[in-house]
């Protein structure tokens, strides 16, 4: 290195070539070892001073990724943008496609049961109609209690099967009833069903309470069923008829909330998730069958009126 403070190269690296040519120290921020230190800095230097230009070069090209839509979103929807996880509505949508085509398969083989059997067939199919009940009961039982460790393709399957039996079950109480009344029962139930969805999906109450209250009504109901069919009471059908639509009108719009509910539990983990619409879907399948049977009891109570 030279005096001038130029090295072999002839790069100046912004030092004196001897100690001894470092000015004083000057506590003036315009002189002293600052002015050596800012002439070291100087290549880097902006209008504020110091290493702030790259700095801020490098903030500029992470600030995009702030204002990047998803950012300050939920971590829920950002994944769903992104292809790591899906959002509420498209949990909810795929819900109510599994409940959808749960209720189709149910109708398709009930409707197609009441057409190629008559009256004076019913006795004959007592015994498939009693094994399809069975397997009907044991099979909504492990969905009710194992689905969260079963795989997602195997409580799929069950579903579709459970959704099978029922068709099976109910095509007895199509024949009894006839088309026009089932279609009727059918229509009203769905408009039901549809209305108490949105309110448990718009409210703002919790309906976590009910559930105990469902589920004491839903038990003293079925006790009453079998002695009133033991005893034989008058306007049994009228009563179970009420009762049984005011407790699947409470319990449609306390299943509903469990979409919103399932998802923000299980949402971190598809697989629990996946697992979890499939429980969802079930509960609600479950609650616009049974609407839909005490419906079909309170018409035909009203036309033996």
């Amino acid at each position: 290195m030279n005096n001038n403070g130029y090295n072999s190269n002839g790069y100046n690296n912004g030092y004196p070539s001897s100690p001894d040519q470092y000015p004083p120290y000057n506590p003036n921020p315009q002189g002293g070892y600052q002015q050596s230190y800012n002439g070291y800095q100087q290549p880097y230097n902006n209008a504020q001073g110091g290493y702030q230009q790259p700095y801020n070069g490098y903030q500029q090209s992470y600030n995009p990724y702030q204002q990047n839509p998803a950012y300050g979103v939920p971590m829920q929807q950002t994944r769903a943008r992104y292809g790591e996880g899906i959002s509420l509505a498209e949990f909810s949508r795929k819900v109510y496609i599994w409940m959808s085509a749960g209720l189709s398969l149910t109708f398709i083989v009930g409707f197609g049961i009441m057409k190629f059997l008559t009256m004076d067939m019913l006795r004959e199919f007592l015994v498939i109609y009693l094994i399809a009940a069975v397997a009907e009961v044991a099979m909504a039982f492990i969905l009710g209690f194992f689905i969260y460790k079963l795989p997602t393709a195997v409580s799929k399957v069950l579903f579709i099967t459970y959704s099978v039996l029922t068709g099976i079950t109910i095509a007895p109480t199509l024949i009894l009833c006839g088309v026009t009344t089932a279609f009727y029962a059918f229509a009203v139930t769905a408009a039901i069903f549809i209305g108490m969805s949105i309110y448990g999906t718009v409210t703002k109450r919790d309906l976590t309470s009910l559930g105990p209250l469902l589920l004491m009504g839903l038990l003293a109901l079925i006790v009453f069923s079998v002695i009133a069919l033991i005893f034989q009471m008058p306007m049994y059908d009228l009563i179970t008829g009420i009762v049984g639509v005011v407790l699947f009108i409470g319990f449609t719009a306390y299943d509903t909330q469990k979409i919103r509910k399932g998802y923000a539990y299980f949402s971190s983990n598809p697989e629990l998730l996946a697992r979890a619409g499939i429980n969802i879907a079930l509960q609600l399948y479950l609650d616009f069958i049974n609407l839909f049977l005490y419906i079909v009891r309170l018409f035909a109570a009203n036309s033996r009126s």
